[in-house]
């Protein structure tokens, strides 16, 4: 029963929303589209006349008024940015004219220096959009209402402002805030800024990251680099690098360096030195050097410290490794040098390199020594002396950076030499084209030295005077 009951109501309000469907159906398609507004352009005004309506003539008999108002338009002031703008020095790169530096200005809310040329109109603009909201300078030198001029005093910098009103007249007032002056501050970096020397972060580390090491003055270039290289002499030189890609510099205190991009290079500070990174040298004591690095604006100025190297080398060992021989001529001697035998002449160059001792002959061997392309300790064969009957050739012993040098004396004798061989022994090969062995072909090996004698060994068999003479007489 009272299912059915419930289906009953369920029809009752289907056939309701029915009909109040099709109701609302006929009225909106009967209803008319356009209607007539009545015309109220020839009615009479019923609004009620004002109670203390006077005539005209009654107002002008009451005199002149006792309170008379006057339209002043609003003034247009300077604001104050003596409390947001910050000076952070001039630019003192060593190749800054010093007569118109650049200047450095930032805001409280941004301190990244901004360039300041003295006496330019830099504009600045009040950035909404920024939070909260601050002065700011004009983004790409846009001209604005607003703007800054400025030069250096000192340690301080005088600023004058000006501002332009919506009239086109400079606004100057209050002068208080039109001109003041600003202390220096110190520019520190923060740990968001970034600055970089090709692929490397300027920090203290830089020059240990770039491979630096600093030796002191090249002795040899000071005795052996002429009129080419009279620029380095009394140089501290710094190497930069490592294998191929080693790179040698000399300077002094006050000298300076730029980074071409690849690679650091001597310039004198100037019109060259203007757009590049610029190192220089302020001191340099015995063991240590420091160099000042500043960036390309001179904003950024970094201290660097290079610790001098030290080589550990052993002159003695490789003076005791030159054994002497014989002689081939009067100018010309064969030494055994680590197992292998060598023939020297005066003015002859020997480097150790990995191999072992070689034999600087050809330019490009010796250009490539003088340019730290080859690297190793040098013997320099310098000249013969005779002391108490006795030949010595005195030569000088370099150190594998040519800080150092030794000079050493190697006697001509063969008191510790080994004993030449007989003629039926073959020929020994020496380590030079043809260079001929200890004693001639078809002669006889020289008589042994008395115990206490000091003969030399010489080989000539016929006259001392003929160096080159041949004994061709099998």
């Amino acid at each position: 029963m009272v299912k059915k009951w419930l289906t009953w109501m369920n029809y009752a309000l289907l056939g309701v929303i029915g009909i109040l469907l099709l109701s609302s159906l006929y009225f909106y398609f009967s209803r008319p589209t356009d209607f007539t507004l009545p015309d109220i352009s020839t009615r009479k005004s019923n609004m009620p006349k004002g109670a203390f309506t006077r005539l005209p003539e009654e107002y002008d008999a009451l005199g002149p008024p006792s309170l008379d108002l006057t339209f002043a338009p609003l003034s247009v002031q300077l604001p104050d940015l003596r409390k947001h703008l910050v000076y952070y020095g001039k630019n003192s790169r060593p190749d800054a004219n010093p007569e118109t530096p650049v200047i450095f200005f930032a805001f409280t809310g941004n301190k990244t220096p901004v360039p300041v040329s003295p006496g330019e109109h830099v504009y600045v603009m009040y950035d909404k959009k920024q939070t909260p909201p601050q002065y700011v300078f004009s983004p790409n030198k846009a001209e604005t209402p607003l703007w800054i001029e400025a030069t250096a005093q000192g340690n301080q910098a005088l600023v004058k402002v000006g501002m332009q009103s919506d009239a086109g007249q400079i606004v100057r007032e209050p002068a208080a805030y039109a001109e003041f002056t600003l202390p220096e501050k110190e520019f520190v970096r923060f740990s968001g800024s970034t600055w970089e020397i090709g692929k490397w972060r300027v920090d203290g580390t830089l020059l240990a990251r770039q491979k630096t090491r600093w030796y002191g003055i090249d002795r040899f270039l000071e005795e052996h680099g002429g009129e080419e290289y009279k620029e380095r002499i009394g140089k501290q030189r710094i190497d930069f690098g490592e294998g191929e890609e080693t790179y040698s510099v000399y300077v002094g205190v006050g000298d300076c360096l730029i980074w071409n991009g690849n690679r650091w290079e001597m310039v004198k500070p100037g019109e060259a030195s203007l757009k590049h990174p610029l190192m220089c040298v302020k001191k340099i004591d015995e063991r240590i050097m420091n160099l000042e690095l500043w960036d390309v604006d001179g904003k950024g100025k970094i201290t660097l410290n290079l610790v001098k190297s030290n080589e550990a080398w052993m002159p003695q060992n490789l003076e005791q490794s030159f054994k002497f021989v014989g002689a081939r001529t009067r100018s010309q001697f064969i030494f055994e040098i680590d197992g292998e035998r060598i023939l020297l002449s005066p003015h002859d160059w020997l480097l150790q390199s990995d191999a072992g001792w070689i034999k600087l002959q050809t330019p490009e061997e010796i250009d490539d020594y003088v340019e730290r392309g080859l690297t190793g300790p040098l013997f320099i064969f310098d000249q013969i002396e005779r002391r108490d009957d006795r030949q010595i050739i005195i030569g000088s012993l370099y150190n594998n950076s040519r800080t150092e040098k030794v000079v050493i004396e190697l006697p001509l004798q063969q008191g510790n030499a080994p004993p030449p061989p007989a003629p039926e022994e073959k020929k020994q090969k020496v380590k030079e084209t043809n260079v001929p062995p200890v004693v001639k072909a078809g002669g006889r090996p020289p008589p042994p030295p008395h115990p206490n004698s000091r003969q030399h060994h010489y080989i000539d068999d016929d006259d001392d005077d003929d160096d080159d003479d041949d004994d061709d007489g099998d």
